[in-house]
């Protein structure tokens, strides 16, 4: 074999080091590295939803769409549970109306969520509030923090 044949057989080394990684790789060695996430909300998330944590008592704003007319229901309990992060960000809220104890479970990122206020923060020591359903009464309550 001539030498020109045996060049064109060999695989060059410059073209393999000029691919670039694609941004999504790049982002996924950032995290792994060690590097902070980025704070604030990311382009699919929303920015104006407060700090929720499990315990906080809240009051959801949430649109209603009934017979072809829209109105905003108000929705106060306590966020018993957090899932997921990101778009798909649910909460879990649990509110005692008339004796009767009710749960619903709000995406936060949803265009029906209208807004979210905070009415208190009470100190908790699990992210899962579940214990919350078998307690009733002055037992179910939980410390405000100050």
């Amino acid at each position: 074999m001539t030498e020109e044949k045996k060049k064109s057989k060999e695989r060059p080394a410059a073209k393999s080091a000029d691919k670039k990684k694609p941004a999504v790789a790049e982002d996924k060695q950032a995290r792994e590295a060690g590097a902070a996430a980025p704070q604030g909300p990311t382009p699919e998330t929303r920015g104006d939803i407060p700090v929720i944590r499990p315990g906080d008592e809240l009051k959801v704003f949430y649109r209603v769409i009934e017979a072809g007319k829209e109105r905003i229901q108000t929705y106060e309990g306590t966020v018993i549970a957090i899932k997921n992060s990101g778009i798909s960000k649910t909460i879990t809220v649990r509110k005692n109306s008339f004796g009767i104890a009710v749960e619903r479970i709000f995406p936060l990122n949803s265009k029906l969520v209208q807004k979210i206020e905070v009415k208190k923060h009470t100190k908790v020591r699990r992210a899962k509030l579940f214990y919350l359903r078998k307690l009733k009464g002055k037992a179910s309550r939980l410390k405000e923090l100050r």
